[in-house]
């Protein structure tokens, strides 16, 4: 069995064929890497055997832009939409058709607060 690297260089960076700091991955039926990428607070797709990923979602992205704060976690459902923990901001975000602007619990409220999440 041999070891293979499927994204990122070996060497910290934010150029499309880097990562800064992957915390969280998810795997679609496609072999379709999505990487949350803390340090650039950004989520990254890597097609099958490519090397540079596409910023799926963050400031830098093609898609709608939406500021993340070192997102943690990826899940795609069913229907391809992405949700992602954005860690520092302690929430969920939802994709929705044309923006990500769903959010899910709370956004910059305090940890005591119902409903919020806690580092």
């Amino acid at each position: 069995m041999e070891t293979e690297i499927v994204a990122g260089t070996g060497i910290e960076g934010s150029d499309l064929n880097q990562l800064g700091y992957p915390m969280g991955i998810f795997v679609d039926i496609n072999f379709d890497l999505y990487v949350a990428d803390c340090e650039n607070n950004r989520v990254q797709l890597f097609q099958l055997n490519q090397s540079n990923g596409q910023t799926k979602a963050g400031d830098t992205s093609l898609y709608p832009p939406i500021t993340l704060l070192c997102p943690s976690e990826i899940v795609l459902d069913i229907n391809r939409y992405l949700f992602i923990a954005d860690n520092n901001s302690r929430r969920i975000v939802g994709e929705e058709p044309t923006s990500f602007g769903f959010t899910i619990a709370c956004y910059n409220l305090g940890h005591n607060q119902i409903n919020c999440l806690v580092q």
